[in-house]
């Protein structure tokens, strides 16, 4: 029964890969584009469309098969059908690569945070179409990520979420072939396939586990993009291609920071590009495809004020006196910083927060956390390609040259700090310790004879690495299927909320005390499931909730 299910997924891959990839094809690059650069950019290109519809309607299952019935006519509408062409010769690397890494998707141990806030937010878009206040309903919804808009549309009926991971897994799988892809179809090795290579390594040796498939991953992956194709940029003298480059950049890093707002370091490289070849690029962003960019953020900024009654998180700048702006979004910063900097590591019983985070007295108690979790990470980046590094032949000719690593430079140095004064969380980071790494050894690697055997070799045993770490894991879990490990939350009526509107819902803890700490969490409890206390409203066939606090 469970191989002919993993049949029918397959099956759903490939369809779905041809739909997301049908978006992306709609937009005109003057470069040689493939497959998966298509399902990069189709993945935005839903995402706005699913933002926008948000506005308006609850997203059903219909909308759903609208959405991606569209992607296959539009992958099939122009002429030229010549994104296949990457599963001619080498089709059998790329088949075994995807059926080593399915075993990822089969009985799922879902993240900390899947029954939390991601699986409730998707079942408030299928439930309701958007909420004034929404992000009232609990704390995790202050600052929303564009990412968790596109799980909506992979539910199955009657709320079955087995699908709900899948846009992350997509991803992930796109990312690995497209930059196998990149790194055994070019002859000559230029320094954005040195850093393709370190990611690849990197993310196949870590990412082996879809409970390691939070936000992060997907915000870590499109900002590894903007570095490639930053460095893309750098290596071409072609001014259509590099106009090209540079909208790729702005696009993947501004989608980056959309999905998580730690990434925002990575809009510093589309910036530094602008400016440094102003001349040439002056007018692009007046262009017609950068219209979309703009529609993109527009719409994301109107659903974080619809939420939140703020623009942009934390700005108390960018807030308006609306009844469902709430004070305690702002304050949730501080919270957040605390969090971040390991305060509740043992801190919190020596230290007040305010005197934690003066004079950097939470270092100390930041590196002892964090310096084991750093170090493994770092070293996992950085051994496997000295490893590769050993088996390549040294080159006579040496050249080693970039022209803007300065830029680079620049987004690494003021990354970093970024990321150590607001959110210095490993996972955070995943773009600038692979910039780091890759500035360490870009050399080491250009002065190298890529050997495309040797390659694949590493390649293939990294997956099978991946793939026994499954198997293993699924030796010990007594059903197989596809899609998320369960927790049946039992649930009762929020007696703080006397609304007759529309029922809230909570935990019922007492009765979910078998489910460990995941038992006072929401899940798939029916929408809206909140502790807090509540008023809501309806007006224009709009639902409007304020947080009432002390009452």
């Amino acid at each position: 029964m469970i191989f002919f299910q993993i049949l029918i997924f397959i099956v759903s891959i490939i369809f779905l890969a041809l739909s997301i990839s049908g978006y992306g094809r709609l937009a005109n690059l003057n470069i040689k584009k493939n497959f998966f650069l298509d399902i990069f950019l189709g993945l935005v290109f839903i995402s706005l469309i699913i933002t926008i519809i948000h506005f308006f309607f609850r997203i059903n299952v219909l909308i759903s098969v609208l959405i991606f019935s569209l992607g296959i006519l539009f992958f099939f509408y122009k002429k030229r059908i010549s994104t296949l062409k990457f599963f001619r010769g080498e089709s059998i690397n790329y088949l075994l690569i995807i059926l080593l890494l399915i075993p990822i998707f089969l009985s799922q141990k879902y993240h900390e945070d899947f029954g939390y806030y991601h699986l409730p937010y998707a079942i408030g878009f299928i439930e309701e179409k958007i909420i004034f206040g929404f992000a009232n309903i609990d704390k995790s919804y202050v600052y929303n990520s564009i990412w968790l808009n596109l799980y909506s549309i992979f539910f199955l009926n009657d709320k079955n979420f087995n699908f709900l991971t899948l846009p992350s897994f997509l991803l992930f799988l796109s990312f690995i072939l497209f930059s196998v892809y990149q790194l055994i179809t070019k002859n000559e090795k230029t320094i954005s396939d040195y850093f393709l290579l370190i990611a690849l390594f990197y993310f196949i040796l870590k990412f082996t586990r879809i409970s390691e498939f939070g936000v992060d991953l997907p915000a870590a992956i499109f900002s590894i993009l903007t570095i490639y194709y930053f460095l893309k940029f750098s290596e071409t003298d072609l001014i259509d291609e590099q106009k090209e480059y540079f909208f790729l950049t702005l696009i993947f890093s501004i989608f980056s920071i959309l999905i998580k707002l730690s990434s925002i370091p990575v809009i510093l490289l589309p910036i530094f590009l602008y400016f440094k070849y102003f001349e040439n690029l002056k007018l692009d962003p007046f262009k017609f495809k950068f219209l979309f960019i703009y529609v993109l953020v527009t719409s994301f900024l109107i659903q974080q004020f619809i939420y939140t009654g703020c623009l942009f998180f934390p700005s108390n700048f960018t807030c308006l006196s609306v009844s469902w702006f709430s004070e305690e979004s702002i304050a949730l910063s501080k919270e957040l910083e605390l969090i971040n900097k390991s305060y509740f590591s043992g801190a919190n019983y020596t230290l007040s927060p305010d005197e934690y985070l003066t004079n950097f007295n939470w270092l100390s108690y930041w590196v002892k956390r964090n310096f084991v979790e750093i170090s493994e990470h770092f070293l996992t980046m950085f051994l496997p390609v000295l490893l590769f590094l050993f088996f390549q032949k040294k080159k006579i000719d040496k050249g080693f040259f970039f022209n803007d690593k300065i830029g680079l430079y620049l987004f690494l140095i003021l990354g970093l700090l970024f990321w150590l004064n607001f959110s210095p969380v490993y996972r955070f980071a995943i773009n600038l310790f692979l910039t780091l790494t890759f500035f360490l050894l870009a050399g080491n690697l250009v002065s190298r004879i890529f050997s495309k055997k040797i390659f694949l070799i590493f390649i293939m045993t990294f997956i099978f690495f991946s793939f026994s770490k499954n198997i293993i894991r699924l030796t010990k879990v007594e059903n197989i299927f596809l899609g998320v490990s369960k927790i049946d939350n039992k649930y009762i009526v929020n007696n703080k909320n006397t609304n007759q509107l529309i029922k809230i819902y909570q935990p019922d803890i007492q009765n979910n005390s078998t489910n460990g700490w995941q038992g006072r969490l929401c899940w798939n409890i029916p929408f809206i499931c909140s502790y807090n206390k509540l008023d809501i409203r309806k007006k224009n066939g709009y639902f409007i909730i304020n947080k009432l606090i002390n009452q």
